[in-house]
Parts: structure tokens; C-alpha cells; sequence
């Protein structure tokens, strides 16, 4: 998932790609007013071109940074105070960025195209969220409200999904409703643990028929992640696509402990949770994030998600 991109180089160095003439990143600060903690911009890139969001950040606070792009080789990376050595890479992490920062000032949020898209002179719209907030105060850009509604209808290849769950209580409804498919276009229905967080559309293996993963995050402390997702059979009908539990291998499983986020990016379905130590408390995992890489292969009755690659950082 460290494939060079057009704002980094071997997943470490940030800015290096743009060191060519060709480069055009201009710099907004991002001011809140007084008694807001939120702010939502909009804006538009092409080729290689990028936007740099300066964010003044207190060590201790948490920030929040939400993308949602028009053009899926679009992504952010968040780079802290003084270093190119970015904090988060948004090619390998998705499109959503929640932590608390490790240290005082100015925290810049990087919109850009990845190197191939740069080069076919790709554009990308976008909207990017971004908040602030002390420790212990409520943020609703933080996390999607248990009670709050998931209505998104996402759309690939002449393919829509509508995807719709109340989200009230830990044991929810989840429904799909296709549109598009030239067989069955019939309505998905299935009971969650948990609330619906997230919905994207992919083809990671780029067979021409779109896949739909929704992401459902368990009540409670853990906040472990679970997936229900189907692929659109030659544009046909839809079968089921499987994720393993990370509990069926140790090497994935040692120091989990949820906190999943899932996104759909390159050729792969991405899924990162932080590692806790023995000693560590549920608010303050200290063994750095492990990210599996998930390719998806045919089943014996549907798909499968096969990990990939490791990566731990």
C-alpha cells in the first residue's frame, strides 16, 4: 500500500514528488469561529496540483479530518509540525483521519492525486472536514452518533447502492437496495451488531463490476469494526463477499483489541486498528497501528477478502 504517489515517496517522505517543476500547492489556513470547533471546505485539484490546510492544533487535542473525494485516487496525508514525515498517509489509511496530536502547532492537512492520476492529468472535487476539540468534549465530526440516521446512496460504474440503517440501539437493520444490475436488483437485508459507520463502492479487482463494503462498528468500549459487503456479479445480481475475523490468525490478532477502520483504495480493501500491549488502557494503545491488506479472490459460494499484506507503523 506505500506505492509512490504524487505527495509521497516510499510511504515516508511527503512533499519529495512535488520537489519537480511541475508542482503547484497552494496553502489556506483553516480558521474557526469563535464557539465552533468544526469547519467544512470544499475545493478542486488537477494534475498535480495540491491544497496544504494549516490547522493550529494543541498537543492533547484530538482532530478530526474527514475526505470525501469525487475521484477515488484523491486522498490527504497530515503532516505534523515542522517534518515531511507524515503523521498519516491517506493513500494507505482511507479517507478519515481521528486522533489526538502528540504535540503543539501548526498541523497541515495535504490534498492530492496520486502520481498516476497526476500524470493522466486527472481532476478531483472534494470535501474535507475538519475539527478540533479538547480531549474530553463532544465532537459530532468525532463519530457517527448511535440514533444518527445512515442514509448514502454511493455509485461506480453505472451502479448505485443505496444504503440505508436508523442505528438506534446496538442491534440495528441494514439495507441495500442495488439499482442498475441487468438481473436482480432486489433489496439486502441483514442485522448488525452495532451501527452503520461507513459505505463505499469499489472495483479493487477491476473486473468491471462494482463491490459495495459497508462498515458497522460494534457498541461499546472496543468499538470493533465488521463488515457486510457484496460484489456485483458481471453487473448481474450480487453474492456475498466474506472477511475472515481477525481472531483466526495470531500474528493479525496479537494486541487487537478494535478500534478497526476500513477503506477502499487502490486495488485493495485497507483495514487498520491501533496494537495494545499488556498494560495498556483502552484509551491509550502504545504498540503503533497495524494495517491489513486485503485482496479480493473468488470463493466456493461468493468472495472472499484475502490478506495481502502487513503493514505496521
Amino acid at each position: 500500500m506505500k506505492a509512490l504517489t504524487a505527495c509521497m515517496l516510499s510511504g515516508l517522505v511527503i512533499g519529495a514528488a512535488f520537489a519537480s517543476a511541475e508542482a503547484n500547492i497552494r496553502q489556506e489556513q483553516v480558521r474557526f469561529e469563535a464557539g465552533i470547533s468544526g469547519v467544512t471546505v470544499t475545493g478542486e485539484i488537477k494534475g498535480y496540483q495540491g491544497v496544504d490546510y494549516q490547522v493550529s492544533v494543541r498537543s492533547g487535542q484530538r482532530m478530526v479530518a474527514n475526505f470525501k473525494p469525487s475521484n477515488g485516487s484523491a486522498y490527504f496525508n497530515i503532516l505534523p509540525p515542522g517534518t515531511d514525515v507524515a503523521l498519516f498517509v491517506g493513500s494507505t489509511s482511507g479517507n478519515r483521519f481521528a486522533e489526538e496530536v502528540p504535540a503543539d502547532g501548526v498541523y497541515t492537512i495535504r490534498v492530492c492525486l496520486t502520481r498516476t492520476a497526476a500524470r493522466r492529468n486527472e481532476t478531483a472535487r472534494y470535501t474535507l472536514e475538519v475539527s478540533v476539540a479538547d480531549r474530553n468534549a463532544s465532537s459530532a465530526a468525532a463519530s457517527p452518533a448511535s440514533g444518527a440516521d445512515f442514509d448514502r446512496t454511493p455509485e461506480l460504474l453505472g451502479i448505485r447502492f443505496h444504503v440505508t440503517c436508523a442505528n438506534h440501539g446496538s442491534i440495528n437493520t441494514v439495507q441495500i437496495v442495488p439499482a442498475g444490475l441487468e438481473i436482480d436488483n432486489a433489496p439486502i437485508v441483514r442485522t448488525i451488531d452495532g451501527t452503520v459507520t461507513g459505505a463505499e463502492v469499489g472495483d479493487i479487482n477491476a473486473d468491471g463490476s462494482p463491490e459495495i463494503y459497508v462498515y458497522v462498528t460494534s457498541a461499546g468500549s472496543g468499538s470493533y469494526g465488521s463488515l457486510v459487503a457484496y460484489s456485483a456479479n458481471r453487473r448481474r445480481s450480487l453474492s456475498e463477499i466474506y472477511l475472515p475475523p481477525v481472531t483466526r490468525d495470531a500474528s493479525y490478532a496479537k494486541g487487537y483489541r478494535g478500534h478497526d477502520e476500513f477503506a477502499v483504495l487502490e486495488g485493495v480493501l485497507g483495514r487498520r486498528f491501533p496494537v495494545y500491549r499488556d498494560a495498556d488502557t483502552n484509551a491509550r494503545p502504545t504498540g503503533g497501528m497495524r494495517q491489513l491488506q486485503y485482496k479480493l479472490v473468488p470463493g466456493e459460494a461468493g468472495w472472499v477478502l484475502r490478506v495481502d499484506k502487513v503493514v505496521e507503523y
